[in-house]
């Protein structure tokens, strides 16, 4: 291809040629400009839709009853017993009197010269609730410290631990179970002679407690089995109080990440709606939120509740927000109802705003459909482009054409005019 026309002649025909196609390619100039307004729709339906499934998060995490507002347990005195909820359904409060703490059964040997003095040979038996097992003193280990590492190590023992005390006067093999309570005692018999040595030195003890007048015996101070939902850990005799409640520090932010959502999608649908005027989404979605509010909840018990009525306000502008007073009030009015509120199924306000967004954001939802028809469009505008483009190619390939056979014309003439000048001199 010629790319440097009007060489000859010296007309500029690199710059006739340029404006010409710039006038060909204003077509193309024209569709670039409606691709780019679809690429802004797009642009911004995607950040609209972004807020809307942040919303629908927002919304999920509040019909998740394990996460809203779970249940915490306190003691009045944890100097007598601390508590800990570990799940539970309802508030609850108790009355609770340690009488006494459980121990572990601890037994001792006699006093033996060192860890390494011999003991006789023979046989034992060790039992701690229902676990037994036996152990066979031989030249292997008759020694405080073979017998210690055989009970240890015996494969069936699952209830006792071995040790060595160095005190005054020499050594004692000590026996210790591993679980407290009477039920847990340790019994020891055999043929050894070490067996006719061994005495308890701390007995074994269950704990005992009054739950609301009621007695309780644990073998262990970790109490889990009295209370549904709450371990108490015993500390000390004495009395003191134990209460469950939702956690409504949790349950508050969980409300707040909602509003401060519902207000970012607002903001982002008024964005929308002045970049594209005439468009009618953001109403529809906006109208399509509202509405939920606007219906009373059925709760599982048959009664219903007004989303107003338990916090939710919104002001002349349409941006949500939290009413204390109301807030307050709804929660004292029963707490249980105003979870389940947000947590029912199907019927529940997690569940309606979640539907209400899907119409919008699910996969054959409105703003995908809206998304696949502006891709088409845009597809569509490409191709054109594509043909004008190769269009434009076998244009300007004539323009240069015809502009070479002027400029060999022309350089002809100038050469016959040069001539005939030349003579006429002469």
């Amino acid at each position: 291809m010629i790319t440097a026309a009007g060489v000859g002649s010296g007309i500029d025909v690199e710059s006739i040629i340029t404006g010409l196609m710039d006038i060909e390619r204003q077509p193309i100039e024209a569709l670039n400009t409606k691709r780019d307004t679809l690429d802004i729709q797009l642009s911004a339906m995607g950040r609209v839709k972004s807020t809307m499934n942040e919303l629908a998060t927002s919304a999920r995490l509040l019909g998740d009853g394990s996460r809203f507002g779970p249940f915490q347990a306190s003691s009045s005195d944890e100097d007598v017993f601390t508590a800990t909820a570990t799940g539970g359904s309802s508030a609850e409060f108790h009355t609770v009197e340690v009488l006494s703490l459980a121990q572990n059964h601890r037994m001792a040997s006699g006093l033996y010269a060192s860890p390494d003095t011999a003991i006789d040979s023979g046989s034992m038996t060790f039992s701690s609730n229902e676990n037994n097992f036996d152990i066979t003193i031989d030249s292997s280990n008759n020694t405080l410290i073979g017998l210690r590492d055989a009970i240890n190590d015996a494969a069936d023992n699952t209830s006792i631990s071995a040790s060595i005390l160095n005190v005054d006067g020499g050594s004692r093999l000590v026996l210790n179970a591993k679980e407290g309570g009477t039920d847990n005692a340790i019994t020891v018999g055999g043929s050894s002679s070490i067996v006719s040595g061994i005495t308890e030195v701390t007995e074994a003890l269950d704990a005992e407690l009054i739950v609301d007048g009621f007695q309780v015996t644990s073998s262990s101070n970790s109490v889990s089995e009295v209370i549904e939902g709450v371990t108490l850990e015993l500390k000390s005799i004495g009395n003191a109080n134990v209460q469950t409640q939702r956690d409504t520090e949790s349950l508050r932010e969980s409300l707040d990440t909602f509003v401060a959502n519902y207000n970012a999608l607002r903001s982002d649908l008024a964005s929308f709606a002045e970049g594209q005027q005439g468009d009618q989404l953001p109403r529809n979605v906006e109208s399509s939120i509202r509405n939920v509010f606007s219906q009373d909840i059925l709760l599982p018990n048959g009664q219903t509740i007004n989303l107003l009525d338990i916090g939710f306000t919104f002001d002349r502008y349409g941006a949500l927000s939290i009413d204390e007073a109301r807030l307050t009030s709804a929660q004292a009015g029963g707490m249980e109802s105003f979870i389940e509120a947000f947590i029912t199924n199907s019927t529940g306000f997690s569940a309606k705003i979640e539907d209400a967004l899907d119409r919008f954001t699910s996969v054959d939802g409105i703003i995908a459909s809206r998304e696949q028809g502006i891709e088409s469009r845009q597809g569509t505008i490409d191709s054109r482009i594509e043909q004008m483009d190769y269009r434009l190619e076998n244009i300007e390939t004539r323009y240069r054409q015809q502009f070479t056979v002027m400029d060999q014309l022309v350089t002809q003439l100038q050469s016959t005019s040069a001539y005939l000048a030349n003579q006429l001199a002469n």
